[in-house]
């Protein structure tokens, strides 16, 4: 097929949180592969951790058991993805640190870089500092048995600030980033290695750790080096770093973040993943420009199923605003998109447009024909105008999202059908919406920085709105097609209009509830006492319950999470919040 490559997919029942390459054999199969392929993609992409594949001599200690099983599961995905043209990359977030308590620093305190203390996820580490040359060696020695053992890997995408706990700058901001766990990350760096390096030097010497042995390799790895974080240390568009990267490596930026729009609540900065921004972001194209200065290769990371704005559905059709974007990296002609993360991966109508505009390139440029295009293939419709429209909507809808940080990691937009309104107020954190947690928390306030409550039941009113006024050409387009395509897509746009109105409820809610409290002076935790508006928002989040229930007994699919792969809300948590 002859349009941008690799095209990086991964299946939806892949666990990231999991042993990915343990589990490889079983998940990616032939048929699975065959599917991928059909689908528009011509690459997978799943978790590595170097500790589990590499055999070392330096630090045997820290081998794993049953790393040359992971090593015969993975030849076999290559050697089966070469069959259908789907090349396997693996995702690195390297060298992972070790617990405060592992018995290596006992031996080995030498090694010992920064700690990283994170009481959310129960993380109390040590990063092994990558300045120190004992550490070179053993890193150059893993990197050169992994890239013997995996003859034929496509490459690797490595992130190299944030996430994971790394090296010794990984969780040392120099920027406010409005972002909770970074944002502690506000502090100097104490190892005596690394306290007088630039970040950057640091980054960009793993980054030539990679690509050198890549390159003592028959076929040779391609090299990716994902540009996610580097904003907690450098401005826009981090050349710093892009400016040191070996020649020939790959820069991989994401494609919305570093953006921003204009909406009802005023000028939003984009800095995560978002189907409802059309993009590229600023700073992509700065990125893209300094590194093509270069001569650098550049690829993007973008999401085309679900992003951190809803992940609980199935799908986001916005199916306007992927156009766009895949229009876009057509017209860069990029070298590579990285299509998903750890969830969103489902195969649904988004997946059928990637895979149209792929195998259309007569449609490419053409976007009115690009939809209606999709709008009969797929779900079989004649009206194509009407599902268009309805698109449209959509569109405009996720457009008005008051997008942060905040709102998209700690909101309960992910199970909000399944929310309770209630009297009592526990004051209670809200935690992160991409993990399973009891009891959800009702401090609102939590997820709303920088907006004021007000702005948010603006926004989220406005995109009720236009949902619905959307699913008023969808419904009667869609409604008497017994194609399962269509029913599938009818039920999805259903639910996320349910989120959108639970938290429309949810939030204008805590707004009266603030209200209440400050007016009768109480203290939380309390209990606020019932009048005519506490009665109606819980009346209608009843309501927006019973519709949810109703649609997920048909469809199972909703409440899941494929990055904890949990769900979030299933039929007996709505059944709850009813009574």
């Amino acid at each position: 097929m002859n349009w941008i490559s690799p095209r990086i997919w991964r299946s939806a029942s892949s666990r990231f949180t999991d042993d990915e390459p343990l589990q490889a054999a079983d998940i990616y199969t032939s048929e699975v592969l065959r599917d991928i392929a059909s689908q528009g993609f011509d690459a997978i992409w799943m978790r590595g951790r170097l500790s589990e594949l590499m055999r070392s001599k330096i630090y045997p200690e820290l081998n794993d058991p049953n790393a040359q099983q992971r090593i015969i599961n993975l030849k076999k995905v290559i050697a089966d993805g070469k069959q259908c043209g789907v090349k396997l990359y693996l995702f690195f977030n390297e060298p992972l640190s070790l617990s405060r308590n592992h018995d290596f620093w006992k031996s080995h305190p030498e090694l010992a870089g920064e700690p990283h203390v994170e009481p959310d996820f129960d993380w109390d580490e040590l990063a092994m500092c990558t300045s120190t040359d004992a550490f070179k060696k053993f890193f150059a020695e893993s990197l050169r048995h992994l890239f013997d053992d995996l003859t034929g890997l496509g490459g690797v995408i490595l992130i190299t600030a944030s996430e994971s706990h790394t090296h010794c700058w990984s969780h040392r901001s120099r920027r406010k980033m409005n972002d909770k766990y970074l944002d502690k990350c506000l502090v100097d760096v104490a190892c005596p290695h690394c306290r007088d390096r630039e970040p950057s030097d640091v980054v960009v010497e793993l980054v030539h750790a990679w690509k050198q042995q890549a390159d003592l390799t028959t076929p040779s790895p391609k090299i990716w080096a994902w540009n996610w974080s580097w904003s907690m240390w450098y401005e826009q568009p981090q050349r710093e770093v892009i400016d040191k990267l070996p020649e020939g490596v790959q820069l991989m930026c994401d494609f919305e973040r570093g953006g921003s729009r204009l909406q009802d609540i005023g000028q939003i900065p984009i800095d995560e993943y978002s189907l409802g921004y059309a993009g590229p972001s600023e700073r992509f194209l700065e990125s893209y420009q300094t590194a093509t200065k270069r001569n650098l290769p550049v690829s993007t990371k973008l999401q085309i199923g679900t992003t951190h704005e809803l992940a609980t559905v199935p799908n986001l059709p916005l199916i306007p605003n992927l156009f766009d974007k895949l229009q876009k990296i057509d017209q860069l002609k990029l070298n590579g998109m990285m299509c998903s993360w750890n969830f969103g991966n489902s195969a649904s109508l988004n997946t059928a447009a990637f895979a149209l505009f792929t195998q259309r390139p007569d449609l490419r440029q053409n976007k009115q024909a690009f939809l209606q295009n999709l709008a009969e293939d797929y779900l079989g419709v004649s009206d194509t105008q009407s599902i268009i429209d309805a698109w449209q909507l959509f569109c405009d809808s996720f457009s008005q999202y008051p997008f942060s940080i905040k709102m998209l990691y700690h909101s309960p937009m992910n199970y909000a059908v399944a929310y309770p309104l209630t009297l009592d107020y526990r004051d209670h954190p809200l935690g992160p919406s991409w993990i399973e947690h009891e009891p959800w928390g009702d401090r609102i306030d939590d997820c709303l920085e920088p907006f004021t409550i007000d702005q948010a039941c603006q926004s989220f009113a406005t995109m009720e709105i236009l949902w619905s006024q959307g699913l008023a050409l969808y419904t009667p387009a869609l409604n008497d097609l017994k194609n399962k395509n269509a029913i599938e897509e009818l039920s999805c746009a259903k639910m996320i209009g349910c989120h959108l109105s639970a938290m429309r409820n949810i939030f204008e809610f805590h707004q009266h509830r603030k209200k209440i409290i400050q007016q009768l002076e109480l203290s939380s935790p309390c209990r606020i006492p019932a009048d005519q508006r506490t009665k109606e928002l819980i009346e209608q989040q009843r309501q927006v319950c019973y519709q949810a229930l109703e649609l997920i007994q048909h469809d199972f699919r909703f409440g899941y999470h494929q990055e904890p792969h949990a769900h979030l809300y299933d039929a007996n948590k709505i059944k709850i919040a009813i009574e």
